[in-house]
């Protein structure tokens, strides 16, 4: 099923990869099309999706999508846990490693 509509294919492939790393099994679809915007309608037609294999894992991915996409902004920076990387607020993902804040 489709899960996430994307603006870019680097923007699919993050949060098909988010996804995987919750052991989410998906991929992205439609990245062929994206190419052809301006010749075919802008829109969700012709924008990179992520495909959610399992749907009964639709409620966590809907989930891991939204504080991905809306992350909780406290002001602060914040260190990861996994690797020790200080990282600025507004991100919700290491840059270095990938886990959640």
């Amino acid at each position: 099923m489709k899960i996430y509509s994307a603006a870019n294919p680097p923007e699919a492939h993050i949060v098909c990869e988010l996804l995987k790393s919750h052991q989410i099994d998906c991929e992205v679809r439609g990245e062929g099309l994206f190419g052809l915007q301006g010749e075919l309608p802008f829109g969700e037609d012709s924008e990179p999706y992520v495909w959610l294999y399992n749907q009964s894992k639709q409620y966590e991915a809907l989930n891991l999508i939204k504080e991905f996409t809306f992350p909780i902004q406290s002001g602060k920076e914040w260190v990861c846990q996994q690797c020790g990387e200080t990282i600025e607020p507004q991100f919700a993902l290491c840059w270095q490693c990938g886990t959640q804040s």
